[in-house]
């Protein structure tokens, strides 16, 4: 949907915006669908919960990690749905990602005789590359107002209503519900070695474990991929329309509304696109940390199509053009400077922080070469 307002309009003022009253729901289906759901869950030997964007979009976090502790669930974001109950203390063992994954989380998934997909979007983003063919038909899917399990559909059944109806039949856990949680990476070597991508996820989790969470807005390509290698904190990325562009935009967005600072991730490409957005942050006090993945290329359009020159980008240069825009730039090449760098960021106020990290072109986190190992693979296998 595309809305435009008339440029001798935009200054006028608004009517309140009423809100919809909630729809009407049939609390005999609420109770059967409940009812039927909790039966499932109780007569399966590995039931998980996957958790995806609406649970975001209706505000739900708190209740969701309140029923995955009272249901004694495992609990797992989609790749869209990344992010959600980082704060929450949810049994979180981490995200689904099929080939590209965390091979536990995946065998948890696919393995699963009971997978609870609560508010996930069934896309090729969220399941293209399931190592496993899943079966839908074995699953209970609640989303966009209606609950599927088997072949048949209880319509019109809210994802808050239902949550609260779960919540209303299921007691509080006599104890402490607890899972044994993937361990993502800490300790980056501070040498002279040149920088992967594993070496920012290392290092942005040192950076974490030291002075907190910080909030995240990655932009697409590598940088979303290392992004599954960061503990789990907020996070904010365009993985449904794989939008470039998305990542500093974004996380100027994310300071405004909630006065977090927050770590942007994004590549040289993208940077190119919105980089300039951060021309604005001097004038209304914002100060990102910017993570900038350079490695002089279309990476992840290479990866698909090796054999396109256009893959090749120019250097630009970005470190330097900082200061004309308010902030502080440093170009980094080591993972010695990249870890200063990100110290010296972090006791940095007021101006927002470019690190320009230089990754040698070719070099891909383990996470997205998965992936493209992952399609290439589904994409064979079709055409076979």
């Amino acid at each position: 949907m595309y809305i435009e307002i008339p440029r001798d309009m935009v200054a006028q003022p608004c009517a309140a915006v009423i809100a919809e009253p909630s729809p009407a729901v049939d609390g005999e289906a609420l109770q059967a669908c409940v009812a039927e759901i909790l039966e499932r869950i109780g007569r399966a030997s590995a039931p998980v919960l996957m958790v995806g964007v609406e649970v975001r979009r209706f505000g739900l976090e708190d209740k969701v990690a309140e029923l995955s502790r009272r249901l004694g669930l495992p609990v797992v974001t989609s790749f869209m749905g990344r992010g959600l109950l980082a704060d929450h203390g949810a049994p979180l063992m981490g995200t689904y990602m099929g080939l590209a994954g965390l091979p536990e989380v995946t065998r948890l998934v696919e393995d699963s005789d009971g997978l609870f997909l609560l508010g996930v979007i069934i896309s090729d983003t969220n399941f293209a590359v399931s190592e496993k063919h899943i079966d839908l038909r074995k699953t209970i899917q609640a989303l966009e107002g209606r609950v599927t399990m088997g072949y048949h559909t209880y319509p019109r059944i809210p994802l808050d209503a239902l949550v609260d109806g779960l919540l209303a039949c299921v007691p509080p856990a006599a104890k402490h519900f607890e899972v044994s949680r993937p361990a993502f990476p800490h300790g980056l070597v501070a040498d002279e070695a040149t920088i992967a991508p594993a070496d920012v996820a290392l290092a942005v989790n040192d950076l974490m474990a030291e002075h907190g969470k910080l909030p995240i807005a990655s932009d697409m390509g590598d940088c979303l991929f290392t992004a599954m290698d960061i503990e789990h904190t907020a996070l904010v990325a365009p993985g449904y329309y794989a939008t470039m562009g998305f990542g500093v935009p974004a996380g100027l967005g994310l300071q405004a509304a909630t006065g977090q600072r927050p770590l942007i991730l994004v590549g040289d490409g993208a940077f190119q696109m919105t980089g300039w957005e951060l021309g604005n942050c001097r004038r209304y006090g914002w100060d990102p940390i910017v993570l900038l993945f350079n490695n002089s290329s279309w990476e992840m359009l290479r990866t698909f199509q090796p054999e396109s020159g256009f893959n090749d980008l120019d250097d630009w240069g970005f470190a330097q053009m900082a200061a004309g825009m308010g902030g502080d730039g440093v170009r980094v090449h080591t993972r010695a400077q990249l870890k200063q760098a990100l110290d010296r960021a972090m006791t940095t106020r007021g101006r927002f922080q470019l690190i320009e990290v230089m990754i040698p072109r070719g070099v891909l986190s383990e996470t997205l070469s998965r992936f493209v190992a992952g399609v290439k693979r589904l994409n064979a296998a079709k055409s076979g």
